[in-house]
């Protein structure tokens, strides 16, 4: 948002937080209806969101939520049940609350206008008979059939709502036979909601021809009203002998004020015309708009038809648009002033310090200076760090949708929602964890039917959950499915020349297959997946966070993913090696040890060496790299970990720990393979940070392809 009052852009973001506790709040009522307390808190989201509407010109989402509103307090109160069909719709309401944050403030659309009043109408159904409704909530008043019917003063036994053109000729004498016009104007607002349209000329002041007394000009009324034509007539009994009245029932139903509006704008200036050329004008007009109303009613139920499963919905994409502010333990801050309050401190000591020539105080200030900077780079990065529940939240709803969608029963289940993530990993996640879910639901999990034939429970479930693991943070997407057909893999690698006929690849390596652009087994393409197009995306995305994703499967049984990504993209510990003339950084979480070995006659990049009466493999960054100058007699292997798999890495020297600063790579540099960023050393010049997952993964492949080929690993000597 640019050029806005700021305090707009407050409420916009509060608003799109209350919208994600209401969005929890209704998922969690499902399970638990009789959740009073949850009831309440949904009740004040909606009531906070439709006040501030109210406040800062947002009119259509004060107009949208009134009604809403009154419907949960009937909840809250016990005049109205839990049900799932009241649940759904509310879930649609939030959803278009959010479409009607992102539209201009003077004004929704009529598209948005129109997805206002079908959803309306729906909640029509609950609001109690006698109730305003929405048309309390401003002057866009909506009209309601049900809700407004028993308020009007019908003499006689109201009917099916109605609009009706009334148009009235006014004598000029009428106000001398006692009668008023403005009087006839009230009594009809007493039977309906009227809207009027006064046209004609009247004549100047000081025109001889005028006549105070005098009544000009021609009322055109609308009136949305369940009373008779017969009832409407005896409003002008008095009047009907010396002015001309006519009465026409143009539309069964009701329509929007500002539809009634906008259609009796178009008489102006038909004061003259004769009563059958305008009634014949307002019947075309009015059909028109209803067809206009009825098409958009059937393009949004078809939209929300074809959203369902995921995130493609307009009103879905606003959810998962990133803020643009962030709410921060104060605590957090508190300990972050705290500690610019110590460096300004230690400021002052080096100062001193440096006046007095004290080498012995410069260096003890140099230690707690590195102290400091530790501690105020974490409280710095954590003030980036989110929970990831907060997405969860948005998947189970995902789930739930697209599980009705697609005729399921699941069970959505989220674990270590506390798990804090950096919020642009957050950000960058929820896409590829989209695909994941709407592959378990679509390919994974059995229709209900075939669950019970395969012994199953009727319902399935998805677990989504998240942990800390040795400086990363670790997802993993659980179905309860029909697993993957590796045999299926295999023929369809077999078939695309991926394999060999006659290669005996490893199950491991027939799942890597459906990481392929354009690799699926499925038989059937469905509205959700199966076109082979997503599972090299998401790969790809999950790689680009410096993250690795896995797939275990078991047939009949179900199917894991497993994410692992890094805490943060902007610092990492690590340790700085040299090759060469050339800085490498290995990050510290990788890190398991060091050992020193003396240089054999090796010409291959990729060896083995034993360590603890196993072999481990181990690759030489001179080669690898093609680093020039002369080789040391000894090297370094600096041993790391990745995913349970042990490599190590022959460096010339190892210089010691080292806070990195990552810097992403120039498009120019993003194909080098191996490297995950850079970094700039204390005295300018630049460290390449080595992507070990991916090396690990080349140093897997190289053992494979070893192994097929029979072809034996040298062995470096101890």
């Amino acid at each position: 948002m640019t050029d806005i009052d700021p305090s707009i852009g407050l409420y916009v973001e509060e608003t799109r937080e209350l919208l994600g506790e209401l969005e929890r709040g209704l998922l969690e009522l499902e399970t638990n209806p009789g959740d009073s307390e949850r009831l309440d808190a949904c009740f004040r989201a909606m009531h906070t969101i439709k006040g501030g509407g109210a406040m800062f010109g947002f009119d259509e989402i004060s107009r949208f939520t009134h009604d809403v509103e009154t419907v949960l307090d009937r909840v809250r109160s016990g005049e109205l049940p839990v049900t799932k069909e009241l649940l759904t719709l509310t879930l649609e309401a939030k959803d278009h609350i959010l479409a009607l944050l992102e539209a201009p403030r003077d004004g929704a659309g009529t598209e948005l206008r129109t997805a206002s009043d079908t959803l309306l109408a729906s909640f029509a159904a609950y609001l109690p008979a006698g109730s305003h409704g929405a048309a309390t909530a401003g002057a866009t008043a909506h009209t309601h059939a049900a809700a407004e019917t028993d308020e009007y003063a019908c003499p006689s036994q109201p009917g099916p709502p109605g609009i009706y053109w009334v148009r009235l000729r006014p004598a000029p004498a009428m106000l001398h036979t006692g009668n008023d016009p403005v009087r006839l104007l009230a009594e009809m607002d007493t039977m309906g909601l009227v809207r009027v349209l006064r046209h004609g000329p009247i004549p100047a002041l000081d025109d001889v021809d005028y006549d105070p007394e005098a009544v000009y000009g021609v009322f055109d009324l609308f009136v949305c009203t369940p009373c008779s034509s017969e009832n409407l007539r005896d409003v002008f009994i008095f009047v009907e002998g010396d002015s001309d009245i006519s009465i026409t029932r143009i539309h069964t139903g009701l329509l929007r004020s500002s539809d009634l509006d906008e259609l009796l704008a178009t008489l102006a200036g038909r004061d003259e015309a004769d009563d059958d050329t305008v009634r014949r004008h307002l019947e075309a007009a009015f059909a028109a708009k209803v067809a206009t109303i009825e098409t958009a009613k059937s393009t949004i139920q078809a939209q929300k038809i074809q959203n369902a499963p995921g995130v493609a919905a307009p009103a879905r994409q606003h959810a998962v648009a990133a803020a643009t502010t962030l709410r921060v333990d104060a605590g957090r801050l508190d300990s972050l002033v705290s500690m610019v309050g110590e460096l300004v401190i230690l400021q002052s000591r080096l100062r001193q310090a440096a006046k007095a020539r004290d080498l012995d105080a410069v260096t003890e200030v140099d230690e707690d200076l590195e102290r400091l900077t530790d501690t105020l780079r974490d409280v710095a990065l954590g003030l980036r760090m989110l929970p990831i529940g907060s997405v969860f939240s948005q998947f189970a709803r995902l789930t739930r949708d697209l599980a009705e969608n697609l005729g399921k029963d699941v069970e959505f289940v989220a674990h270590g929602g506390e798990t804090e993530l950096d919020k642009t990993v957050i950000d960058r996640i929820k896409d590829p964890l989209v695909h994941l879910l709407r592959n378990s639901l679509d390919h994974g999990l059995e229709p209900p039917a075939d669950r019970e034939a395969a012994g199953k429970p009727r319902r399935g479930r998805i677990t989504l959950s998240a942990m800390h693991s040795a400086g990363n943070v670790v997802l993993t997407i659980n179905d309860d499915g029909r697993g993957i057909d590796s045999a299926a893999v295999r023929r369809k690698a077999i078939e695309r020349g991926l394999i060999a006929a006659d290669a005996e690849p490893s199950e491991k390596e027939l799942l890597d297959c459906i990481f392929l652009p354009g690799f699926s087994t499925a038989a059937k393409v469905s509205d959700v997946s199966g076109r082979g197009v997503g599972m090299d995306v998401v790969k790809r995305n999950i790689e680009a966070l410096r993250g690795t994703v896995e797939l275990d499967s078991a047939l009949g049984k179900g199917t894991t993913v497993t994410v692992r990504l890094p805490l943060t993209l902007a610092i990492i510990d690590g340790f700085n090696v040299m090759v060469g003339g050339d800085s490498f950084i290995v990050p510290l979480a990788n890190l398991r040890g060091f050992q020193e070995r003396f240089v054999a006659d090796a010409v291959r990049t990729v060896e083995t060496l034993e360590r603890m009466g196993e072999m481990m493999p181990v690759v030489s960054l001179r080669r690898l790299f093609a680093v020039p100058g002369q080789q040391p007699d000894y090297e370094r292997v600096v041993i790391t970990e990745t995913e349970g798999e042990m490599v190590g890495f022959c460096v010339d020297r190892v210089i010691g720990r080292q806070q990195a600063v990552i810097k992403s790579l120039d498009d120019c540099y993003r194909h080098l393979k191996w490297i995950s960023g850079t970094t700039i050393n204390g005295d300018g010049s630049i460290s390449l940070i080595l992507d070990v997952p991916q090396l690990v993964r080349f140093v897997r492949s190289r053992e494979e392809s070893r192994l097929h080929a029979s072809e034996p690993f040298r062995t470096l000597p101890q």
